[in-house]
């Protein structure tokens, strides 16, 4: 009957083996479903940060094409402006021309 409990305690000490294995790779599971939650919040976040950054990156395009359409429009300003200097400038010489025309008669 010995050898009964010999085989008994041998086949316990397997079970109890294989019940310490189960619980090791049921702990390791849970660690590596926690770091995969982890990740998958990372991501979330990352591809939210990279949807924000691509708003923000069309926003300041429309923004500079504004800028560049009102840029165009003040230069448009600034040469007809200059073109009126030029046309003013010309007659006041006219003017000075005859005024002193006009004191030497």
């Amino acid at each position: 009957m010995k050898k009964k409990s010999v085989a008994n305690k041998a086949k316990d000490d397997k079970k109890s083996l294989v019940k310490e294995a189960i619980l090791d790779l049921d702990k390791g599971l849970k660690q590596l479903d926690e770091q995969k939650r982890k990740l998958e919040s990372q991501i979330r976040n990352l591809d939210m940060s990279v949807s924000n950054a691509r708003q923000m990156e069309q926003d300041l395009q429309k923004k500079i094409a504004d800028l560049v359409k009102k840029e165009a429009a003040l230069n448009d300003k600034k040469k007809a402006v200059e073109g009126k200097e030029n046309v003013l400038s010309e007659k006041l010489s006219k003017v000075k021309k005859i005024k002193y025309e006009l004191e030497e008669v």
